[in-house]
């Protein structure tokens, strides 16, 4: 089995993220993993440290009102989506949980996060200084097709 190749198909993040964060959508080019996402937390201050959040954008099923995570047991709730309060909340992001559109799942997956925390989509993130999320960055090029 090979290891996957990623290209940025998208930066949902600010034009500077090194200094303002960014988000990037990451897809597979041999077609084995299902896209991610990267997010990049900048610090408070200028001595601390950066956080960088990996996640994949998993494609959900929305069945009989349940919106699922897991496509071999579609009838269990994901997660964030337990009770049925939350389930009536997260109608309107169903279609975009859902979608084959990776930039509509990002968009929703970034909703999952900003509410419950990104330590829940990625609970070993990355912890870097400046210097070493501007090397990362350099050398992974990450930046959208033209």
């Amino acid at each position: 089995m090979s290891q996957p190749v990623w290209e940025c198909i998208a930066q949902l993040g600010d034009k500077n993220p090194i200094d303002h964060g960014g988000y990037w959508i990451l897809r597979d080019t041999t077609g084995v993993s299902s896209e991610e996402a990267e997010l990049l937390i900048v610090p408070d201050d200028e001595d601390g440290d950066y956080t960088i959040y990996r996640f994949k954008l998993d494609r959900c099923t929305f069945i009989n009102g349940v919106l699922g995570d897991n496509q071999f047991h579609p009838q269990y709730a994901a997660w964030w989506a337990k009770t049925e309060v939350e389930r009536n909340a997260l109608e309107e992001l169903a279609d975009h949980f859902c979608s084959e559109d990776a930039l509509k799942r990002a968009v929703a997956y970034r909703a999952v996060g900003d509410y419950h925390g990104f330590d829940n989509l990625d609970s070993y993130p990355l912890t870097m200084t400046r210097r070493q999320v501007k090397a990362r960055y350099r050398k992974l090029r990450f930046k959208t097709p033209a």
